[in-house]
Order: C-alpha cells, then sequence, then structure tokens
C-alpha cells in the first residue's frame, strides 16, 4: 500500500497542465491604425505559434513569462504587425525542473503591405 502512494505522489509530480485563458479577435503590439484598412483583403499566415518559457528549478521560477513576447515571437514567424482569431495558452509542468510558459496560436496579417 505504501508503494502505491509513493507511485501517484511521483506521478502527480510528474504532470504539467495547459489552460486556454482566452480567445482574442484582434490583437497586437504595435500602433496600428485599423480604421482604413480591410483585414480580410490583406494576406495572412494561418496557424502561427508564439511562445514565451521560462525555466523552473525546485520550485522557483527564473523569470516571468509574458504574453507581449509570447505575442513578439509569433508576429516574428508570421512576418506581420497584427494577430487575429489568437488563442491564449499557459502551461507549466515540473519535477525539480520544470517549464513555465504563455503560448498564443493565430493568424498573423502585415497591415504595412497592401495588396
Amino acid at each position: 500500500m505504501k508503494r502505491f502512494f509513493i507511485l501517484i505522489a511521483v506521478l502527480a509530480c510528474l504532470g504539467g497542465c495547459t489552460t486556454h485563458i482566452s480567445d482574442l479577435s484582434v490583437i497586437s503590439n504595435k500602433n496600428i491604425d485599423t480604421g482604413q484598412i480591410d483585414l480580410d483583403a490583406l494576406s495572412q499566415k494561418k496557424h502561427v505559434e508564439g511562445q514565451d518559457d521560462k525555466f523552473v528549478f525546485l520550485f522557483i521560477p527564473f523569470g516571468q513569462p509574458t504574453l507581449k513576447e509570447a505575442l513578439n515571437d509569433a508576429l516574428e514567424k508570421g512576418g506581420g504587425d497584427l494577430m487575429i482569431n489568437a488563442s491564449v495558452y499557459v502551461r507549466q509542468w515540473w519535477f525539480l525542473i520544470g517549464r513555465s510558459g504563455i503560448r498564443i496560436k493565430g493568424d498573423v496579417v502585415n497591415t504595412k503591405r497592401r495588396k
């Protein structure tokens, strides 16, 4: 019986989780005038994912992951300045060492390069 509880404790510590935080219609960290722009007419790079992860050692985090850095990563990968239909996730796992992070997925639009 003691081995069973030890096994359950070890499995619980090895687990991690991902939590869906939000869905966003439009997100950007740059100044964009969307008044004269038709977002549907611009080219979009679909299903781009950006992330910001930080290392955790013995339950001590070495930094705090931010949505800004995850968004910057996604916009850089997609070659744009605006993300639409975005979903934000927080994920973490650890067992003595681990990772904590924020992930954002969506479609990237470049509003500066118009057709």
